[in-house]
């Protein structure tokens, strides 16, 4: 699809990614149904290949694995995370997924305030392990595109929390712009703050990607949300103005759970 304004075609984004955390809360046939026709990618999170393969064989989909680790060893991957859970990476080599670069799961009941005291807390900390998740992750990358999701903070904070990687041939970064988190007062400082750091990060890396959101809570449960449509095509034509080609969106499950997904789904179809 191609939008005309002042005098000029502009390319949509040529491919769409949903995120799924949560796949046992999604109805599989009713997804099939809603995003019928999409050029449609979904990352499923699973602790396994062997779970990943059982969500792959229940719809017609494109499925990708989003490995994940139990809470009690940090849920997401980084510097903090043990060379052994590390190296449950191995189980996916070779194939096309998403690796998930965030500090720890914390081991308390999410709010915004508790959140910016944590990212401040571990300023002072370094991930003891980040050469060796850089080296397995270096491992299990073959010709098949792994997603690497990223924080849009600066790239000394990234390194020392073992959350950055280098840019390299088969890997495609992913910075997470979700703007619900910072509340319907602080938004438009975030939107503000991203719109300076994408158009940064895109002339570094024209091939750079970035994920919108929350459309539903996450695994901290109570996150912020968006509180209508309208807010997911504002961040949908941030990240649009940009230039990026693909945008990737939390989540299938909470755009099935909200009320109308057909509401949510004609604001993502606008920009295919």
């Amino acid at each position: 699809m191609f939008i005309y304004s002042f005098g000029y075609i502009i390319k949509m984004f040529k491919k769409i990614i949903l995120w799924c955390e949560f796949p046992k809360q999604v109805d599989w046939k009713k997804a099939e149904n809603l995003f019928k026709n999409m050029p449609l990618e979904i990352y499923v999170a699973v602790k396994s290949k062997k779970e990943y393969f059982k969500w792959k064989n229940k719809t017609k989909l494109e499925l990708y694995p989003w490995p994940i680790l139990p809470k009690s060893q940090g849920y997401w991957f980084s510097g903090f995370t043990s060379k052994k859970s590390i190296d449950k990476l191995n189980e996916f080599k070779g194939m096309k997924m998403k690796i998930d670069l965030e500090p720890p799961l914390p081991n308390w009941e999410y709010t915004t305030t508790k959140l910016i005291l944590y990212g401040i807390k571990k300023i002072f900390q370094k991930g003891k392990n980040s050469d060796y998740l850089e080296k397995i992750i270096n491992k299990v990358i073959s010709k098949e595109e792994i997603i690497i999701n990223e924080f849009p903070f600066p790239k000394w904070y990234l390194k020392r929390q073992g959350i950055y990687l280098k840019i390299k041939p088969y890997l495609t970064k992913n910075l997470m712009c979700y703007t619900s988190f910072a509340g319907k007062y602080w938004r438009p400082f975030v939107r503000f703050y991203l719109k300076i750091f994408i158009k940064k990060a895109i002339k570094k890396n024209p091939n750079i990607m970035f994920s919108v959101g929350l459309i539903g809570a996450g695994i901290l449960k109570n996150e912020k949300i968006y509180s209508s449509p309208k807010e997911l095509k504002q961040d949908l034509e941030m990240i649009h103005k940009s230039g990026a080609k693909i945008i990737a969106i939390y989540s299938l499950e909470a755009i099935l759970k909200r009320s109308s997904p057909e509401e949510w789904i004609k604001n993502i179809k606008d920009y295919i």
